[in-house]
């Protein structure tokens, strides 16, 4: 079994981190650069499980979801804007990148999942979209690379492009809800997003910003 000690964790993993316990590695198609493992998740950030053990039997009986689904395993890893819920409690929480942690937020819509589109391809008389979370999802309809697929039923997409609110994912305004302004094109494969926030502007790259339209993030 692959440990991390808690001393060397992630500095996105919103944990103590002096403390003679261990955290497991990740494993699943989240990047361990934007997800923690759901036993940190149950255990140190909401305190169901005091123990890995216990952690375990919670995993085991259904009783956390991602995105409606149970996770199967306690390594499985929990990232940017996925949407996890205990149905026992029916608290549900989306996400987020605050800062330089991930945090979790109180949320109603959990039947609101969502991903941003970072490649596409074709298959056949399919297109195959790969989200940010290392998903991929496969349809008929063409999206843009870069939109936020919305899943609520059916599927909404949410451009990223000018005049649309976005939610910074990375960097040093991470969390915060942002109007962009202008998107700048410099060079083959770096594009910038000129946003702002109450008056004031800054700019990022493009992937550092997800198309949130009517998703709680906040």
């Amino acid at each position: 079994m692959t440990h991390k000690k808690r001393l060397p964790a992630p500095k996105h993993y919103p944990i103590q981190r002096k403390q003679n316990t261990y955290v497991s590695t990740i494993k699943g198609s989240r990047s361990s650069d934007n997800a923690v493992p759901a036993v940190l998740v149950l255990r140190d950030i909401l305190e169901y499980a005091d123990t890995e053990k216990e952690a375990k039997q919670i995993v085991k009986n259904g009783d956390l979801l991602r995105n409606g689904d149970p996770i199967r395993d306690i390594k499985e890893g929990i990232g940017i804007l996925d949407v996890i819920e205990i149905p026992e409690t029916e608290e549900v929480y989306r996400v987020i990148r605050k800062g330089k942690y991930l945090e979790f937020v109180d949320v109603e819509d959990s039947e609101k999942t969502a991903g941003k589109v970072v490649g596409k391809s074709v298959e056949g008389d399919e297109f195959v979209y790969r989200l940010h979370n290392g998903e991929n999802y496969r349809t008929k309809d063409e999206f843009n690379t870069g939109s936020t697929l919305v899943f609520n039923g059916g599927v909404k997409e949410f451009k990223l492009e000018e005049d649309t609110e976005v939610l910074v994912i990375k960097g040093k305004h991470a969390g915060e809800k942002v109007q962009v302004e202008e998107i700048i094109t410099r060079g083959m494969n770096s594009n910038v997003g000129r946003v702002n926030k109450n008056g004031q502007e800054f700019e990022t790259q493009l992937e550092n910003l997800v198309a949130i339209g009517d998703l709680e993030v906040e």
